[in-house]
C-alpha cells in the first residue's frame, strides 16, 4: 500500500468522524460552560470568550492546526478548548456546535483523555456522534478501558459501532463473539476481520492492512501483533504518532523513532519519551547508535541518585545534544533530574545547562536562581563570561529580571558573540533578537545597537497571513483573550519555528501580552529564538 492510498485512509478516518459530528447533533451544548479547567486549576478565566461571536469561536476552532510547532502555543489552545468557559451567545450561525468543534478539535490533536473528561462533564455521551468521536480517539490513546465503557453503555454511530463493539469483545477476552459480530463486516472490511481473526483464533501474524487507520484499527493491529504500513509509521497525524507510541507490536528502536518526531513536533511530552528511553535501556534494545547514546545519556539523567551523578549525567547530556536539531527534546527529557539539583556554589560548573533547561521548561524562578550562580562565577573569567553571554539574550527575553531597558555596549556585546559563533546566520539571529526585545517590554530605539533592523535579504522566511494578524492585533487591542490565543495558533500554524518571520513572531508575542498571556507569550519567544539557533 503506497503512502497516498494510506494518507487518504487516514484523512478518510478522520473526515468520517468530522462529517458525523456535523450532521448528528441531539442536544445544545453551546448554551452552558463545557470546560473542566477554571482559572484556579490552570484555566482560562470563565469571561475568555468575551467580546467573541459565537460564529467567530466557531471558526476559530475549527482553524486550529492539530499540530502546532510551538509547544507553548499547543497548551493554550488547548487551554481554551478544556476551559469552563461562558459561551458566546447564540447568534443563528450554522452548525456544527461550538461544543462538537471542540471535541473534533481535542480528537484531531490526540488529547483522548481530556477529550473524554470534557464530554462526560457536559454529558455529551448521550449525542452519538460524540460518543463515537471519543471512543475513537480514547482507543488511539490506548485507554482501552474507557472507551469499551462507553461502547457497552451508549449509543454509536454506524459502522464504528460494530467495529468497536468487536475490539471491546476481545478485550473482555470474548473471541467467539468477537468473531460472530466480525462476520457482518467481511464484505466491507475484511482486513479488519482477518486481524480479528489472528488475534481471537490465534493465527500467525501477517502483513494485513486495514482499510480504515482508526482507533479500532490501530487496537487490533496491536491484539494481533501485525504492524501498521509503512507509510502509516510516517504519520505526522498527533493521534495517529501517540498510538503508534504505545504500540507494543513495533520494534522499540521504531517506537522511539516516531517519539523523538513526536516529542519535537509538541504532540507528546518529554517524560513520555524519557519512559521509552528508560525501557529501551533497562531491556538493552538493539538501537542504532547514535539513538542508544541519546537513551543512555537520558536514562543516566533520570537515574541519578545523588547530586555528584546529576551533575555528571546533565552535563554529558546537554554536551552531547548542543548544536543538534534533538537539543530541545534531549534536554527536556533529562531535565527532570535538575529539579533535584539546588543551585548551590559547588554546582557552578552546570549553571549554564541548568539555565538552558529551566528556559525550554518556563521555569523562571529557577533560570533566576541558576542565573546568579553562573554570574557569580563568570567574574574575573573571559571564557565563561563568553558562554554566559550566548544565554543572556534568552534571559532577558524571559523577563527573569524584568529588563526595560538594556545597555547598548552590553547587547553589543551580545552581538559580536554570536558573529563570532556564526557568522552567516548572525544577521538574521540578531534581527529576531532586537523583535523580540521590543515584542517582550525592552526599548531598544532603532539603530541604538548595532542589532539589524531587517532580516537578510537571502532567507526564506514565512510570514503569518496578513489577515489572521490583523485580526489577532483587533483581538488584542480588545482584550478577547480566548480568540487572540487560539488566532495566535492560527497565525503560527504548522510552520516550523525556525522558518517563521521574526515580525510575525513578535506580534504574536505582543498580541499575547496584551491579554494577559505573558507566560505563554514569553516562552513562546524563547521556543523560536533556540530553533533559531540563539
Amino acid at each position: 500500500m503506497n503512502a497516498s492510498r494510506v494518507s487518504a485512509i487516514i484523512g478518510c478516518a478522520v473526515a468520517v468522524f468530522v462529517a458525523v459530528a456535523a450532521t448528528a447533533q441531539v442536544a445544545n451544548f453551546d448554551d452552558r460552560p463545557t470546560g473542566f479547567l477554571t482559572a484556579r486549576t490552570g484555566g482560562m478565566p470563565a469571561d475568555g470568550w468575551s467580546g467573541t461571536s459565537l460564529a467567530t469561536a466557531k471558526q476559530l476552532v475549527s482553524g486550529l492546526p492539530a499540530a502546532p510547532r510551538s509547544r507553548a502555543l499547543r497548551d493554550l489552545q488547548f487551554k481554551v478548548l478544556v476551559s469552563d468557559l461562558t459561551p458566546p451567545r447564540a447568534d443563528g450561525s450554522p452548525p456544527p456546535s461550538l461544543f462538537a468543534r471542540k471535541v473534533e478539535k481535542l480528537a484531531a490533536m490526540g488529547e483522548g483523555e481530556s477529550l473524554n473528561e470534557m464530554v462526560r462533564g457536559a454529558g455529551g455521551y448521550a449525542d452519538p456522534s460524540v460518543a463515537t468521536t471519543t471512543v475513537n480517539a480514547l482507543m488511539l490513546a490506548g485507554e482501552r478501558d474507557s472507551a469499551c465503557a462507553i461502547v457497552r453503555n451508549w449509543q454509536l454511530t454506524a459502522p464504528f459501532a460494530r467495529r468497536a463493539d468487536v475490539v471491546c469483545r476481545l478485550l473482555a477476552g470474548d473471541g467467539a463473539g468477537a468473531l460472530a459480530a466480525a462476520a457482518s463486516l467481511r464484505a466491507s472490511d475484511p482486513a479488519f476481520v482477518k486481524l480479528v481473526e489472528i488475534a481471537a483464533g490465534g493465527l500467525p501474524p501477517s502483513g494485513v492492512a486495514p482499510s480504515q487507520i482508526d482507533g479500532p484499527a490501530m487496537v487490533m493491529l496491536g491484539l494481533a501483533n501485525v504492524q501498521p504500513p509503512a507509510a502509516v509509521l510516517r504519520s505526522t497525524q498527533p493521534a495517529i504518532m501517540r498510538a503508534l507510541v504505545a504500540l507494543r507490536s513495533l520494534p522499540i528502536a521504531m517506537r522511539l523513532e516516531i517519539a523523538e518526531r513526536a516529542e519535537a513536533l509538541a504532540i507528546i511530552g518529554a517524560t513520555r519519551l524519557g519512559d521509552l528511553y528508560l525501557e529501551a535501556v533497562r531491556d538493552g534494545a538493539a538501537l542504532p547508535a547514535p539513538m542508544a547514546r541519546r537513551a543512555r545519556l537520558v536514562a543516566a539523567a533520570r537515574n541519578a541518585a545523588n547530586p555528584d551523578e546529576i551533575v555528571r549525567s546533565i552535563a554529558a547530556a546537554y554536551g552531547e545534544a548542543r548544536g543538534s536539531p534533538l537539543f530541545p527534546t534531549i534536554a527536556r527529557a533529562s531535565a527532570a533530574a535538575l529539579l533535584n539539583l539546588p543551585a548551590k556554589p559547588q554546582y557552578a560548573d552546570l549553571a549554564q545547562e541548568a539555565i538552558r533547561g529551566f528556559l525550554l521548561l518556563g521555569d523562571r524562578q529557577q533560570t533566576q536562581a541558576w542565573l546568579r550562580l553562573a554570574t557569580n562565577a563568570v567574574y574575573n573569567n573571559a571564557r565563561a563570561l563568553i558562554a554566559l553571554d550566548r544565554l543572556l539574550p534568552l534571559v532577558a527575553v524571559a523577563g527573569i529580571d524584568d529588563p526595560k531597558r538594556l545597555p547598548a555596549a552590553e547587547v553589543n556585546r551580545w552581538y559580536e558573540v554570536m558573529k563570532d559563533d556564526d557568522a552567516a546566520r548572525a544577521a538574521l539571529r540578531g534581527y529576531l533578537m532586537v523583535e523580540l526585545f521590543r515584542a517582550t517590554g525592552i526599548d531598544v530605539p532603532p539603530r541604538s545597537t548595532d542589532l539589524p533592523e531587517a532580516p537578510p535579504g537571502n532567507v526564506r522566511l514565512v510570514m503569518p497571513a496578513a489577515a489572521t494578524l490583523q485580526a489577532m492585533t483587533a483581538a488584542a487591542a480588545g482584550r478577547r483573550r480566548a480568540e487572540t490565543a487560539l488566532l495566535a495558533s492560527i497565525a503560527a500554524a504548522e510552520t516550523p519555528l525556525n522558518e517563521l518571520h521574526p515580525a510575525g513572531i513578535a506580534a504574536i508575542v505582543r498580541a499575547l501580552r496584551q491579554v494577559g498571556e505573558d507566560y505563554t507569550a514569553r516562552l513562546f519567544a524563547i521556543e523560536t529564538a533556540i530553533a533559531y539557533g540563539l
